[in-house]
């Protein structure tokens, strides 16, 4: 249901669902008439998979690939956007289409390319002109890779990092990023737009006093690099279908999309240790023997800062686990993966701390302090 392995599934997915197609035109920043023309001919017979004209202008062409994908096909796709340039830079004509100032050629493909496969998509030469955006193949939110996380796939390579995921929760909860994407859908529906980041954290966001009060800059920064928010900081279509949701759907969802492989690790090692009483550092060393002593890219590195945080989601947000604060004396609650979606809920809702937030801040909301 949601693997997108071939090509073609992510063709379908675009031409069909709103939530790609509003996370590409966010990713481009793009407003006013937009279509997406699919396997558009363009001159000695190259068909590109989408031409995106936003304005009557040709302001993006866009070359696809599934996740089922090994590293010639890869390269062959980026030769595609090579040509794609080309055709803005020597303005060829298509169709009497002009191109638009702002072009650009997009290469786009699942979050499994990523996460499965053993090339590394930093390690290789693109186009100046060239964005880079991945689907996340259950919940289709568009994220546009940046130039930062690029250069961290680089440094892990030539740090012979194991990558098992792209994704990394800069010291929030997750129930942070369920009350930000609740209060900035409000404040939409109000009819305010273009916020500002520091004046809602001042106004509103610390009067919350949740676990990382200070620190909700980097909470902002998770949910743009998710695809959940826009550069107005106004919610995409994937940010809304997740802000409407109950906190233990979300938080299931967050878990299914984007931190799964960090819990199962970890549970995993809990598994071959036979008791939860090692600390941080004798975690991170069980984790690496079984990657033949590399460390693992936001698990394993900073001398088990990474672990912390995770076992403080684990603990928090989830509640599948317990523990006293730094204390390695850990009982475990449930193990997430052994139940199925429902459960998995139900266990979210019986032993999260998240509600006691989540009321806090719909006490403040109905109080008119917005």
């Amino acid at each position: 249901m949601f693997k997108l392995d071939l090509e073609s599934e992510v063709h379908t997915r675009v031409i069909n669902n709103n939530t790609v197609r509003d996370g590409i035109i966010n990713a481009l920043e793009a407003n006013g008439k937009i279509e997406f023309i699919h396997e558009d001919e363009y001159i000695n017979g190259i068909v590109a998979d989408f031409s995106i004209i936003v304005n009557n202008k040709i302001r993006a062409i866009m070359e696809c690939k599934g996740g089922n994908i090994g590293v010639t096909d890869y390269v062959r796709g980026i030769g595609q956007v090579f040509q794609y340039e080309y055709f803005a830079e020597k303005n060829v004509m298509h169709k009497s289409i002009p191109y638009d100032n702002e072009f650009n050629c997009i290469y786009f493909f699942p979050d499994s390319v990523i996460r499965n496969n053993t090339f590394n998509i930093a390690k290789f030469k693109y186009p100046q002109s060239m964005i880079m955006l991945e689907i996340n193949e259950r919940n289709n939110a568009v994220r546009l890779i940046s130039k930062k996380e690029i250069e961290e796939l680089e440094n892990a390579y030539e740090s012979n990092l194991v990558t098992i995921s792209q994704y990394y929760f800069r010291d929030n909860r997750v129930f942070e990023y369920y009350i930000l994407l609740k209060y900035l859908l409000y404040l939409e529906e109000r009819g305010f737009k273009d916020f500002n980041r520091k004046e809602l954290e001042n106004r509103f966001l610390k009067k919350i006093g949740t676990i990382n009060n200070g620190n909700w800059r980097n909470a902002f920064i998770t949910v743009s690099n998710l695809g959940l928010i826009n550069n107005r900081n106004m919610l995409t279509e994937a940010g809304k279908s997740l802000a409407i949701k109950s906190y233990e759907c979300f938080a299931a969802e967050i878990y299914n999309s984007y931190i799964r492989v960090y819990f199962e690790e970890i549970f995993n090692t809990f598994k071959r240790c036979g008791d939860t009483c090692i600390n941080n550092q004798e975690l991170a060393k069980d984790l690496r023997k079984h990657y033949r002593d590399r460390d693992i890219l936001y698990l394993t590195q900073s001398n088990g800062r990474y672990i912390s945080s995770w076992l403080n989601i684990m603990r928090d947000d989830y509640g599948c686990i317990q523990f006293e604060p730094k204390s390695s004396n850990r009982k475990i609650i449930y193990n997430p993966s052994e139940l199925n979606f429902e459960a998995f809920k139900k266990k979210i809702w019986e032993n999260s701390i998240a509600y006691k937030y989540i009321e806090k801040y719909t006490d403040l909301i109905q109080k008119g302090e917005f």
